[in-house]
């Protein structure tokens, strides 16, 4: 999609006008025959709070330009980008239904840069659509979005750069999800990381099974165990900032597949497995913004990537592996597989790769998406300091988070072993078993768990959403490690 910057509308020709209002219904662009249609609509119950509402015309006109299609968009006084963005993307989605191609919107007011880069995300990411395996598909007219705005140009490429490179890595990450287990392998999900490092000049290492066995990932590689696919441990280092020692880890889990294992899933539940990788995407997608944006500040990503199969070799309910920080794990359900392979990569973030801090990213449990549905991810943490981070840096996104509690001490058996140091599963309280568990392998580091397993994926095509994946996670991992940059200091 083409974006481009209007001081008037003399050279541009649009067949699609955007108007918003607001909770006391009142216009963005006040003119007679808008005004008039918006009243009717509102007394057909078709517009009002924040609804957004399409319509196709014959007569329409702006500014002496002659239109056919004219969409409303209800945007609440002190709306948050998130508000911004999904009602721009269901705009966005009313304009294709209405074979719309060339769309005006207006930005002009005292306000305009708090919300114009959300509205840009907002229609950039309606826009995308997964159909690479659709033999019939026709090639589709690019769309163009005009802003007649009066922000100056220099500031208007700045926020049309940051919302494009924000959402590129949103789509980004929604095609790695989006993609059958068939293609999205373990190595290919490594080759695809690998170009995303080549292109933004990031430092790329993947580690095989021998590799991983060298460094005792026990944990890991009994996940990948019943596949004959090789497991890969993708590391990318973004060194923003080489006189810091200080380094973010970030951690995700990238099960191309997971079939349960012998504690086998039912059928309803094995379609859409092959999004069991959605953490690992968004770190991926992240780094690769991160970079983009040049941040100042030192990043590495850590993505334990493999399968979860049946086989003659598959790990059992009841196995004991050992995992790469010296504790015993005792398996007592194979389903539970994605803490498995993140607490080693976690070890290993922290022990090879210095991290000072570990944000890990987890398509983990039922458990949370029974709790929070698919439009809230929860997240657990042992510091206070940084979740106040993640909370500014989800809003900033646009992506909506909920605490939630890890117990103390009141839940400190929950993962308890009979016969190891600890269980990989626990009887009760599902998200904050998972949660605890990795809290025993974080060394006591600052760190961060997202569980995606409700927001990863959409099941229609709403607002910013396609069906599938939704890349969550992506922007506010990239409005994380910014707001954790510091000030360079001057001598």
């Amino acid at each position: 999609m083409q974006i481009q910057r209007l001081v008037d509308l003399e050279d541009y020709e649009f067949d699609t006008l955007l108007v918003t209002y607001n909770h006391k219904n009142r216009l963005s662009i006040e003119l007679g025959k808008v005004s008039e249609i918006f009243k009717a609509l509102q007394e057909d119950d078709l517009v009002g709070g924040s609804r957004v509402y399409g319509l196709r015309g014959k007569d329409f006109s702006y500014q002496g330009q002659p239109y056919y299609n004219l969409i409303f968009i209800g945007i609440p006084e002190h709306a948050t980008p998130r508000r911004y963005q999904l009602k721009y993307g269901a705009a966005l989605k009313e304009a294709k239904k209405l074979k719309g191609q060339n769309l005006l919107m207006t930005a002009i007011g005292d306000d305009v840069s708090y919300w114009l880069s959300s509205a840009m995300r907002g229609v950039l990411l309606g826009d995308y659509s997964f159909d690479k395996y659709h033999s019939d598909k026709k090639d589709a007219p690019e769309l163009t979005l005009g802003i007649l705005t009066g922000v100056d140009q220099a500031s208007f490429k700045k926020e049309e750069s940051y919302s494009r490179t924000l959402a590129n890595a949103v789509l980004t990450a929604r095609d790695l999800v989006n993609e059958p287990a068939n293609v999205m392998t373990p190595s290919t999900l490594a080759n695809a990381a690998k170009e995303i490092c080549e292109k933004n000049n990031i430092k790329y290492t993947v580690l095989d099974k021998e590799d991983c066995k060298a460094l005792g990932m026990n944990a890991f590689l009994a996940v990948a165990e019943g596949s004959k696919q090789p497991p890969k441990l993708i590391v990318m280092e973004y060194n923003g900032r080489v006189t810091d020692d200080e380094k973010i880890a970030l951690v995700g889990k990238g099960i191309c597949f997971d079939s349960g294992g012998y504690n086998l899933k039912p059928n309803t539940s094995m379609t859409g497995m092959h999004g069991d990788m959605g953490g690992a995407a968004a770190v991926i997608a992240a780094m690769g913004a991160i970079a983009a944006m040049k941040l100042g500040i030192n990043v590495t990503a850590v993505i334990p990537a493999c399968e979860n199969l049946v086989s003659g070799r598959s790990m059992k309910p009841c196995d004991i592996v050992k995992s790469m920080n010296g504790q015993y794990i005792e398996i007592l359900n194979t389903d539970a597989e994605g803490r498995l392979a993140l607490c080693d990569a976690i070890t290993y973030a922290i022990r090879e790769c210095g991290a000072s801090c570990v944000i890990d990213v987890a398509t983990l449990t039922g458990a949370c998406m029974r709790a929070l549905g698919n439009r809230y991810t929860g997240v657990f943490s042992n510091n206070d300091e940084l979740i106040s981070k993640l909370v500014q840096a989800s809003i900033l996104a646009g992506e909506n988070i909920w605490r939630m509690p890890l117990g103390d001490d009141e839940y400190k058996d929950l993962n308890k072993s009979d016969v190891a140091d600890i269980a990989n599963t626990g009887s009760q309280c599902g998200a904050t078993a998972a949660a605890r568990f990795l809290l025993s392998f974080v060394e006591e580091k600052p760190w961060i768990h997202l569980d995606i397993a409700g927001t990863s994926e959409s099941d229609k095509d709403i607002e910013i959403y396609s069906k599938g994946g939704t890349g969550v996670a992506t922007m506010t991992l990239y409005e994380f490690v910014k707001l954790m940059e510091k000030p360079y200091k001057s001598y």
